[in-house]
């Protein structure tokens, strides 16, 4: 399945081990913020020896590189600049990720058996690891220019752009990359028995599943960016086949992000989690990862060459794979209607319970302790669940008419900032302790505000999509 091609190659290496450093280091940080916040001494330590272990893997990033750049040299498509300016900016950001993992992994040694790292160390690998992950973005950013060429295509006249080619190639390794740190940090955190790590595995869960349908949805619109008209050297069997994967991809997401919901639900009311609902929850991880690995290894054969074998026989079928069934058959308005109806029902579960959670933190029902309108969390992600499910099979009936409109796309970037801030609500040890004539905080009254504005643009987008045309 191409995981590891039999012509493993530096290039195909280096594109594997490159994102972790950089995509990881996002989870990383925040890990390590809420290690900070918490004070979780385990926490703490862990993240350090993390941030040891990206400075090790930056290493590996820069040798698979440096085996790379003969490759590179007959690729026509790239230039010395590109390669240079990439080399330079790489250069900077693996010095700075050595450097900060380095003072970490000191900062863990010199603090030995002591009952808590300095403050002050812990305070200077946080600020060395900021400007880490500003210089590994830039070269990522110069990395992607260079080999992706569908971010130079021009944009057909009355098509779909090509932009949308270049953001999915950023936002697929969130949820990809995340799962990765999520899974090893819940798996930790169960055999350490530590609460801190077991919550923050789960709440990445259920990020990392917010984040798969934008990515998704980007996905399908650079399909068609890059396939209406068709462009020299993509395959759309290839991205049919990539197509197939991410469908499953996103209901395992889906599937592990609502079970770790429903657990940090359940802990609210109960003070500890189920050693059942946890077992769930990591196999439907590990289960999620491994379709998510496939379909990465799919992806990559749309666009990376130098991934394929010589002589290799590649899918060449354009309407083969489950995703075109699906496509053809809710094309069918017969099937269409009911989808469209679950997806207008889901919409008012979800603002609903968003419209009762947040007037109650803004002030309005304060004869209401908070623990009250937190009941009703679960009608508001069962309308998520939903919505996901039914937009996905009406985005595939007519994905180049939606992402077209100009309405549908602040739908969906508001989509994921509304669906993250309401898990604040669940999570927040400040909000559970709001009793009944009690006022919120003014950043909880803050995040209330910036939830209900997302959940608003988005339905308001969604019912815009038939009547704003371009």
């Amino acid at each position: 399945m191409h995981l590891i091609p039999m012509s493993w190659s530096h290039s195909h290496l280096h594109l594997l081990v490159s994102v972790f450093p950089s995509v990881g280091l996002i989870f990383a940080l925040g890990f390590y913020v809420a290690a900070l916040a918490t004070d979780n001494e385990f926490f703490k330590r862990t993240c350090l020896w993390v941030f040891g272990g990206l400075g090790v893997l930056a290493l590996a990033a820069y040798i698979s590189g440096e085996g790379s750049l003969p490759q590179l040299a007959d690729r026509d498509f790239i230039t010395r600049d590109q390669v240079l300016e990439h080399y330079q900016w790489s250069l900077g950001a693996i010095t700075a990720a050595v450097l900060s993992g380095v003072i970490a992994l000191v900062a863990l040694l010199r603090a030995g058996r002591a009952q808590k790292v300095p403050g002050a160390a812990l305070i200077t690998v946080l600020a060395l690891q900021m400007v880490t992950l500003a210089l590994m973005a830039t070269a990522a950013w110069t990395g992607w220019n260079m080999n992706h060429r569908e971010f130079n295509f021009p944009t057909p006249d009355g098509g779909t752009p090509t932009t949308w080619a270049h953001i999915h190639v950023i936002l697929n390794h969130l949820p990809t990359v995340g799962f990765v740190f999520a899974l090893f940090l819940f798996v930790l955190g169960l055999a350490r028995g530590n609460q801190g790590m077991k919550r923050a595995g789960l709440v990445t869960f259920v990020i990392c599943s917010i984040l798969g349908a934008p990515t998704y949805v980007t996905g399908a619109a650079a399909m068609f960016a890059l396939t209406e008209p068709p462009v020299a050297g993509i395959s759309k069997a290839l991205i049919n086949a990539h197509r197939d994967w991410a469908v499953i991809a996103l209901f395992g997401l889906g599937a592990t992000g609502a079970a770790a919901w429903i657990e940090l639900f359940r802990y609210r009311y109960l003070g500890r989690y189920s050693k059942t609902s946890l077992n769930v929850v990591l196999v439907l991880a590990i289960l999620t990862l491994g379709v998510m690995a496939v379909t990465g290894s799919r992806g990559g054969l749309i666009n990376h060459p130098e991934i394929h074998e010589a002589g290799e026989i590649l899918a060449s079928n354009s309407n083969a794979g489950w995703s075109v069934v699906i496509e053809q058959l809710i094309n069918n308005v017969i099937w269409f209607v009911p989808w469209q109806t679950a997806h207008f029902f889901g919409y008012t579960l979800v603002f609903a319970t968003v419209l009762v959670v947040c007037l109650r933190i803004l002030g309005v029902f304060k004869s209401m302790p908070f623990s009250a309108v937190h009941r009703l969390l679960p009608l508001g992600v069962f309308g998520v669940m939903i919505n996901v499910f039914t937009g996905m099979l009406m985005l595939m009936a007519d994905t180049a008419r939606y992402v077209s409109e100009p309405s549908f796309w602040p739908k969906m970037f508001f989509l994921p900032i509304g669906a993250i801030a309401v898990l604040y609500f669940s999570v927040s040890e400040n909000l559970w302790r709001v009793k009944a004539g009690d006022d919120a905080t003014i950043g909880a009254k803050a995040v209330a505000v910036l939830v209900f504005a997302s959940w608003i643009i988005v339905i308001m987008g969604g019912r815009l999509l038939p009547y704003v045309t371009l």
